[in-house]
């Protein structure tokens, strides 16, 4: 799973998924969808934030919250709610009210499903990987386009969110060069994943890649590895009013250990 601080937690089309017509109301009203993604997210992480410190864990950050189900939906619900009170305060329309009103009670609805079942928490974080850079090299290789992903690990061998696909068309005799830039705080090293269609990318690599190590993609075919993770699962959940766990004995209560 994505850590809240990788960004991207809910998209347009997952808007447009509970309001087809949103887009349409957006245009009308001159309200730019983006800002209220943006806006919605960073009063999420407010929240987020001081739910952490009302149960005794202010020693986490936003950087250690994974994205549940439960957040996503908060920030869905309201990033929605915000986009129809604007709606409804540049035209007074009670049909915006309505919907505004609506989303709005969803939305405190998903944030009492979230802090009831928990907020996931990881102890190591890893950031998600930027694109990584790509660069050419003779080889006995044939022309090919290559999708490249890459992931950075933790000393526990943890998989951070992988990178949006890189893409390269080689000519003959030519080889893909891969590096992975910007390596966050706590990574160790990372993964490649190549494929030649973007949901086809599989991993490449037997063993963790060093951190400012380059990793060549030969002239054979490509490797029939596993997929790509979604990310980093909770280690355990910060609940309300929770039980204490053995891995935050020094933090209070609300802690719950993960399975």
């Amino acid at each position: 799973m994505a850590l809240f601080t990788d960004g991207g937690i809910t998209t347009l089309e997952d808007l447009l998924g509970y309001e087809s017509s949103l887009l349409e109301t957006a245009r009308t009203e001159g309200i730019d969808l983006a800002i209220k993604l943006a806006l919605a997210e960073e009063e999420l992480g407010i929240d987020l934030q001081r739910f952490l410190v009302q149960q005794g864990a202010r020693k986490l950050g936003l950087s250690h919250v994974v994205v549940t189900e439960a957040l996503r939906k908060c920030h869905t619900f309201r990033a929605l709610a915000l986009s129809y009170r604007d709606a409804y305060n540049s035209q007074l329309n009670d049909r915006y009210l309505a919907k505004w009103k609506a989303w709005e009670r969803r939305a405190e609805w998903a944030w009492e499903a979230l802090v009831e079942t928990g907020v996931g928490i990881v102890e190591t974080p890893v950031a998600r990987a930027m694109r990584p850079e790509l660069s050419l090299t003779a080889a006995p290789a044939g022309a090919a386009t290559y999708y490249v992903r890459v992931a950075w690990l933790n000393a526990a061998g943890q998989e951070g969110a992988p990178s949006e696909a890189a893409v390269v068309t080689t000519g003959e005799g030519e080889a893909v060069v891969v590096r992975a830039v910007s390596p966050p705080e706590g990574a160790t090293g990372w993964n490649v994943y190549a494929g030649y269609a973007h949901e086809e990318v599989m991993l490449q690599n037997a063993g963790p890649i060093g951190i400012y190590d380059r990793w060549t993609l030969g002239g054979m075919n490509l490797i029939s590895g596993r997929g790509p993770t979604d990310g980093q699962p909770p280690d355990y959940y910060v609940q309300r009013g929770g039980l204490r766990s053995r891995l935050d004995s020094q933090e209070g209560p609300g802690l719950l250990l993960r399975g």
